[in-house]
């Protein structure tokens, strides 16, 4: 009796992991949906998302998140109708989107010496140039920022999310 109640409860274990487990994996399609419902923009279907840095330990949603979205055909210009093309004229105001989301990062946590925001920032402070596309969108007095850049050349998109 003691062994069929232990293995009722490591079954119903392995179960709830596999149930969580889930129901935190996200695909490209519901990530999109998800990005959709929240900041009201259409992102292409990447083929591939990369969870680059967050901050440790979040509370209650608050965080900063940036994320990689991977696309092995490019991106059509269509497919970024909600996002702005980077210019000669907007390209500072379009390149300070990014690096202020990092200064703040690295004010609010005094994280400059934390190695793995220092890898983010090596591979992620981006020089936008004209020709790529970005996206932003700032709620509660910019305690919710989201911005969204995508680099022609690489065929990539980085997501920059604050929310305090």
């Amino acid at each position: 009796m003691k062994k069929i109640i232990i293995s009722l409860f490591i079954g119903l274990v392995i179960l709830f992991i596999y149930i969580a487990s889930y129901r935190v994996s996200v695909t490209p399609e519901e990530m999109v949906v998800q990005y959709k419902e929240r900041w009201d923009v259409e992102l292409p279907v990447p083929n591939e998302i990369i969870d680059v840095w967050s901050t440790k330990y979040p509370a209650r949603g608050d965080g900063e998140w940036v994320n990689e979205l991977r696309y092995d055909l490019v991106v059509n210009p269509e497919q970024l109708r909600d996002f702005e093309e980077v210019t000669d004229e907007n390209l500072i105001a379009a390149n300070r989107l990014v690096n202020n989301f990092i200064n703040r990062v690295q004010n609010m946590y005094k994280i400059q010496q934390d190695e793995a925001f220092k890898n983010v920032i090596a591979a992620y402070t981006t020089n936008l140039k004209p020709g790529d596309y970005y996206f932003h969108r700032s709620e509660n007095g910019d305690f919710d920022t989201f911005t969204a850049i995508y680099q022609k050349e690489e065929n990539r998109m980085l997501l920059f999310q604050w929310h305090q």
